[in-house]
């Protein structure tokens, strides 16, 4: 993977929202697609995407930091998934996308998914990374709350920093930081140090406190939401080994969704893009032009 000293993306245009000012980019040309990235590293999901540069060339990538990440601001102390996906909503808005495919990795996942069941009018098709939606099978679950136990006691200790990467290795694996090292910007850690209050204290309870449950999905209770367009569910195939849940999650997309299509990604924990950014993005291709808009 090589393509020069430095990758950073650079996000810098910016659009009012409600309660925030995001910061945002835009790559690309051609059918719209709204990246929406996951918790701690706000740069892990457009900055690896450029070691396949194909997706660039029929399709514009619009990138932003959700609020409270790499200079986006938060003007409250909270912020719902709801909101969140209010204000990617109102990110279109302001640049005129009525409609749009969706590319979102595991808590961008989560507002990428309410965003289909809030907003479908606005979505054609959706490329789900792992979306982090809330596990029920009594393992999946005491691992997520050990894991999250762990890093909150560094957290707290003021150690922002060893709380994130720790978190990230209970949940990915040892392999995962040194893939980030390798395909984040240089400062990639800089940045996750400054962003751990965000997710600690913003993400986490939004999802802890998020009202859809697969459980009630599957009795019936968002039949009426239930989202109807393309849907790829991606996977990596080692991550099920680093944390227990990711098998249960694709297991409900596939019962839930008659038209989702499955993908899976070797040599690939959570966090793949990372891992393994040319076969995401050869996967994010083949499925687009498989669903175009015209």
């Amino acid at each position: 993977m090589y393509i020069g000293r430095d990758w950073t993306v650079e996000h810098n245009q910016t659009a009012k929202v409600k309660n925030a000012e995001l910061r945002y980019t835009v790559l690309g040309s051609g059918e719209p697609v709204l990246c929406i990235h996951g918790t701690n590293i706000a740069d892990s999901l457009i900055t690896p995407l450029q070691f396949y540069p194909d997706l660039f060339k029929d399709y514009q990538f619009i990138s932003y930091y959700r609020a409270g990440y790499n200079g986006s601001t938060l003007e409250k102390d909270s912020l719902s998934i709801e909101e969140g996906a209010e204000q990617a909503k109102q990110l279109l808005e302001h640049l005129g996308i009525k409609k749009t495919h969706i590319l979102a990795f595991s808590f961008g996942g989560v507002i990428g998914f309410q965003f289909m069941l809030s907003y479908p009018e606005m979505v054609h098709s959706a490329i789900l990374l792992e979306p982090y939606l809330n596990r029920e099978s009594p393992e999946a679950v005491e691992a997520n709350v050990r894991a999250f136990n762990r890093a909150m006691e560094l957290f707290q200790a003021g150690d922002k920093l060893g709380a994130a990467q720790l978190y990230m290795v209970d949940v990915c694996g040892p392999s995962f930081l040194g893939a980030v090292d390798m395909t984040n910007p240089l400062d990639v850690w800089d940045r996750v140090s400054v962003a751990a209050d965000i997710a600690f204290n913003i993400d986490f309870p939004a999802i802890v406190n998020w009202g859809f449950k697969m459980s009630d999905a599957r009795a019936g209770k968002f039949d009426d939401k239930k989202p109807t367009m393309p849907i790829l569910a991606v996977m990596g195939l080692d991550s099920e080994a680093a944390m227990p849940g990711f098998r249960e999650v694709q297991q409900f997309l596939m019962d839930w969704l008659p038209q989702a299509e499955r993908c899976g990604i070797m040599n690939a924990t959570h966090g793949m893009q990372s891992m393994n950014p040319i076969e995401v993005g050869q996967a994010a291709l083949a499925f687009l032009r498989k669903h175009p808009m015209v």
